[in-house]
């Protein structure tokens, strides 16, 4: 009977000549934060930009393999088996209406995986003109205010921005869909002198014989865990507790972001010669550093520091401006047998720096890397045995160092998910592109324990969590002593009673110990009483209840409600608190489209600052802190101006009751409010 049906199912959808489901946009913003929470320790502009990829170029899934469905992070291990045994079975898809025959699959994750697929028949009864893409977009946005570092110098500070008070982007892409793909983006930061301050460009080539893929000009590549090389798309600790652990074995992709730092600039190719795969690379950057020494007195000059932000607006941050010349080179030897779901590989990089990095002699820095080569070679393993995944990657850096790391993540039955990881990173493995599984933000001087869980108990209501150890053998910035530790952990409730209402409540607690002031009394040599303020180590416990409803109330009416309480408390010092809400209302008028927030906020300090996702212009987001007391608002209107042309307008602003300034340093404004205006314009054809 079940053969049948599908026959049927597919004999219709060669009738309605593959037509596919509509994609509509969807709120990235809203999809990232359901799945990690919080912006702390991730990097939210390198996978915002991995999920718009995937929107912007959805997945074949006639053609996907099992570590590209796997890397968005909503298929579990059962899922992904069974949509693999329906692939074999059936053969090609026809159309995207399919999936609901898999086995395993509801209608919320059918929605949930729609905006990132679609299903591209072999043989299609009319040309696919969709698979050529061209788009052209174009963003401005200003802060009315004037912030102090665009005032006149004054005798207390000469310091200022060059350029003027306005930010700009434009990018620009064509693509035809697992053939080829070329673009460019100009991006320039407030303050920055030229408009192309950051410059970007990348031609791709796919699927030609033997050569898989073939990139020229700025890319990023992951292989394995992330120990050696990764491409950015990770979620790490979130609300997402079981598949946020893994990374996907990716290869090479395209880099398209504006986030200046961590991709590679030159050529890089993959061959495929049956189930062996083959990649080489080659960059060479110049990146921002802060050089010192001194050449009139004979000193060798040396970097002191690398510098991210990739901003360049006063005199000190343009004189760091691609001042070192980076050259990498590496490769990937990858055994692949995809009926199996193994995965082995051995990868090797080498990193040099034009100019010796030399750390300075504070503690925290002495196992960091110093000199101008650093070598890696590593393992990697994926294995997959029935509805459980074990995969893992162990490197050596040329210092010395080891760092390893070895989870699983498995299905116990239907509604049933799990997680565990261990990861070691000594305090002397070096690995500049690395960002696998870690509670610090770099892969140094850590070993810790991870399990997640997740349980659908019903198609209207879940539950998930974590708990994490972790510890620091040495030394860490702004915490004075050799060996710390902690832990953390997070349980989150979902409901679901219908498709247009959703409600979720969650609870996160981190305990690590910091550097905190305190005062001591002491007596002088004169046999007087006084007191002084000393820094110590002492824990610091962090607690966070989130809750949030999200429904629609018509075609045309959608509202989210988000209410988040925080404390913030080192061990024997006073409680630190802070509490936000927002409501959220959005309009959607065919050609026109309406969204606004208003957000209300009370913190004591920042330590209890808290964190909502905010709706920004397409391709854009927004994860202000709030802290202090105040209130802030927004709004954005979209106008379809045609079929090809979209534009948006977007004001916001943000008043502290608190205060008579906003900021701090050159980014001071001289009254208690700060604005944002951005206006966007996009082609696509």
């Amino acid at each position: 009977m079940k053969k049948f049906l599908i026959a049927v199912l597919c004999f219709m959808s060669l009738h309605i000549q593959a037509q596919e489901y509509p994609r509509k946009e969807i709120n990235i913003e809203d999809f990232v934060q359901n799945l990690i929470g919080s912006p702390e320790n991730t990097n939210i502009e390198d996978l915002y930009e991995s999920f718009l990829q995937y929107y912007l170029h959805p997945l074949d899934l006639n053609t996907a393999g099992r570590e590209e469905l796997s890397a968005l992070y909503i298929l579990s291990e059962k899922q992904l088996n069974s949509f693999w045994d329906y692939r074999n079975k059936i053969g090609t898809l026809i159309s995207i209406y399919e999936l609901q025959s898999v086995p395993d699959f509801d209608l919320p994750l059918i929605y949930k995986l729609l905006p990132f697929v679609i299903v591209r028949p072999k043989e299609s009864v009319l040309p696919d003109f969709s698979r050529n893409q061209q788009s052209l977009l174009l963003r401005y946005s200003q802060i009315p205010e004037k912030k102090k570092g665009f005032t006149d110098p004054d005798l207390r500070s000469k310091v200022r921005y060059e350029g003027p008070a306005f930010k700009s982007y434009l990018r620009y892409k064509m693509t035809h869909s697992r053939n080829f793909s070329m673009g460019f983006t100009l991006e320039k930061d407030e303050g920055e002198t030229s408009l192309a301050d950051f410059a970007s460009a990348h031609f791709q080539l796919q699927n030609k014989g033997h050569l898989k893929n073939l990139v020229i000009g700025d890319y990023q590549v992951q292989f394995g865990q992330g120990l050696i090389t990764s491409a950015g798309f990770y979620l790490g600790k979130g609300s997402e507790t079981v598949l946020a652990i893994r990374k996907s074995h990716l290869g090479i992709k395209t880099y398209t972001s504006a986030t200046e730092m961590n991709f590679f600039r030159g050529i890089a190719s993959t061959f495929r010669f049956g189930n062996l795969e083959v990649t080489g690379f080659y960059s060479g950057n110049k990146r921002d550093a802060n050089l010192s020494g001194d050449s009139i007195l004979s000193r060798e000059s040396y970097i002191s520091s690398l510098q991210t932000s990739g901003l360049h607006r006063t005199i000190a941050e343009i004189e760091d401006k691609r001042r070192l010349f980076e050259q990498n080179f590496g490769m990937n030897i990858c055994f692949k047998r995809h009926e199996e779901g193994f995965i082995f590989g051995l990868t090797a990089l080498k990193t040099s720096f034009e100019i010796p990095i030399q750390q300075s002699d504070k503690l925290y820095k002495l196992f960091e890397f110093s000199g101008k080569d650093n070598f890696l070679i590593g393992l990697h393993y994926s294995y997959q045995l029935q509805n459980f995944n074990f995969f893992g990657e162990i490197a050596r850096s040329s210092g010395g160092g080891w760092g390893l790391v070895n989870g699983v993540i498995g299905s116990l039955g239907r509604n049933t998910d799990f997680s565990m990881l261990f990861r070691n990173y000594q305090k002397d493995f070096h690995s500049f592109y690395a960002d696998s599984f870690s509670e610090n933000t770099r892969n140094i001087n850590e070993t810790g324990f991870y399990a997640g869980f997740k349980q659908q108990f019903s198609r209207k209501f879940s539950a998930s969590a974590y708990v994490d150890f972790f510890r620091f053998p040495w030394y860490k910035y702004l915490v004075d002593k050799e060996t710390t530790n902690g832990f953390g952990y997070l349980c989150k409730v979902l409901y679901r009673p219908r498709k247009s209402l959703e409600a979720y409540l969650q609870f996160k607690e981190e305990n690590k110990e910091g550097n905190t002031k305190i005062q001591e009394s002491y007596t002088d040599k004169k046999g007087n009483l006084n007191s002084r303020e000393i820094t110590v180590v002492r824990n610091n416990t962090r607690r966070v209840m989130s809750g949030s409803l999200t429904g629609k109330i018509s075609n045309i009416w959608s509202f989210q409600s988000r209410i988040s309480l925080g404390t913030s408390q080192f061990e024997g010092q006073g409680l630190s608190r802070g509490f936000a809400l927002a409501q959220d209302l959005n309009a959607d008028l065919n050609k026109w489209n309406f969204s606004g927030r208003v957000a209300f906020f009370n913190t004591d300090d920042y330590d209890s600052r808290q964190y909502f996702y905010e709706q920004d212009v397409l391709y854009a987001f927004s994860f202000p802190a709030y802290s202090g007391k105040g209130i802030r608002h927004s709004v954005i209107i979209r106008r379809k101006l045609s079929k090809r042309i979209d534009c948006w307008l977007r004001w916001s602003r943000t008043d502290l009751f608190d205060g008579m300034t906003f900021g701090s340093g050159l980014e001071e404004i001289s009254v208690s409010h700060r604005s944002e205006l951005k206006m966007q314009l996009r082609f696509h054809w």
